[in-house]
């Protein structure tokens, strides 16, 4: 069954592309299943982090009436953040997440998207009253506290969390060793289990793995470094044998790896080592490079990607919801510069206003935004 169903998606790949070659910058007239924006710059856009210069922006408004509710009917309906698990920390530390956090959801309130949170590791050791907080939290209960006052945070502010990423690609290893700011496979299943149960308590939905695939490429794979070996399928059945039952329902996965390199290696390696088949599969985050480690693509491999991201979720595998990462270029000088080794660009808008290859690959309709002075 699944042989019979890549042969499927490698015909309807060969046929994008094919037909990306007749057609040239000519975009599809059908709407990709993908629903949900991924965007760390969103709070951003109106130049300030106030409601009023976010409704302001002409961008903000030509992304509301062109990805939510233009051409054919509503396409995108939730918007996603990675937070740090310490945002809530003593406020005469560092505010600049916790004022991005507060100024996304009223943001994403404004443009009637569905939150969904992923919690992530911190920036930097936090000084509070308490002494340091590490980048990781030593404990579920420290996890439980701040993660908890997020939460709260939110549905006190009217705009409560609907769906919680426990831990935000917590098998990524980072280059070289093993990553310490991202936790140990039983750490991560312990803050899974928390968030589950906090999502009793307030009414979310909690999301387990949130894996990065580029750990389940097999060994011998060039891209494949020396330290991140056991971080793929042998990360996850340790994480899985952490989890309490019965297992979430609801399994999050980043298949960049699986877009860049046209395969349904990593997916399904991800899906076989679960022990549960009739759990939802999201890709809560995915997109297609237009650079990547300093090196810029050309238009058509943004293209083909896209259209490769349209292929995964609706031939071969069945997609709850699909992220993209992210809609706009934050800056003049990713604009200009590809970032460098470790850094990439999946944007959709260049930070002038001008629709992107995988822009015009996923909406037909993608338009050009106006451009920050206009």
């Amino acid at each position: 069954m699944r042989r019979a169903l890549r042969r499927a998606l490698a015909a309807c790949f060969l046929a994008l592309c094919a037909g990306a070659a007749l057609a040239g910058s000519t975009a599809p007239s059908h709407r990709t299943r993908v629903d949900g924006i991924s965007e760390q710059d969103l709070a951003l856009w109106g130049g300030s982090l106030t409601s009023s210069s976010f409704a302001a922006s002409r961008f903000a408004r030509f992304f509301r009436a062109t990805w939510i509710a233009g051409g054919a009917g509503p396409h995108l309906r939730m918007a996603r953040f990675v937070v740090p698990w310490d945002v809530m920390g003593d406020p005469r530390g560092e505010r600049l997440h916790f004022e991005l956090f507060a100024a996304w959801l009223r943001d994403v309130e404004w443009l009637g998207l569905t939150p969904d949170v992923a919690i992530a590791q911190a920036e930097a050791p936090l000084a509070g009253e308490r002494g340091e907080l590490p980048r990781v939290p030593g404990s579920a209960a420290l996890y439980r506290e701040y993660v908890a006052a997020l939460l709260s945070y939110a549905a006190a502010g009217g705009e409560p969390i609907r769906y919680l990423e426990a831990w935000n690609e917590p098998n990524n290893s980072g280059r070289g060793a093993v990553n310490l700011w991202h936790p140990s496979a039983a750490a991560a299943a312990e803050f899974t289990n928390t968030a589950v149960s906090l999502c009793g308590r307030f009414g979310c939905t909690p999301i387990a793995g949130d894996f990065l695939d580029s750990q389940y490429r097999r060994a011998g794979h060039p891209e494949v470094e020396e330290g991140a070996r056991g971080m793929g399928v042998g990360y996850e059945r340790e994480y899985v044998a952490g989890l309490r039952r019965p297992l979430p329902q609801n399994w999050g996965f980043h298949p960049y790896a699986a877009v860049k390199y046209a395969t349904t290696e990593t997916i399904s390696s991800f899906e076989h080592a679960l022990p549960v088949r009739s759990l939802e599969l999201w890709f809560t985050e995915v997109g297609a490079y237009r650079c990547q480690g300093g090196r810029l693509s050309g238009s058509g491999t943004q293209r083909r990607g896209a259209r490769y991201i349209e292929a995964l979720i609706n031939s071969d595998f069945i997609v709850a919801h699909a992220f993209y990462y992210e809609l706009k270029a934050p800056s003049q000088a990713q604009e200009r510069d590809c970032p460098g080794p470790g850094g990439a660009d999946t944007s959709l808008y260049s930070v002038s206003g001008a629709p992107r290859p995988a822009a015009q690959a996923l909406l037909a309709d993608a338009g050009t935004a106006p451009g920050p002075g206009e």
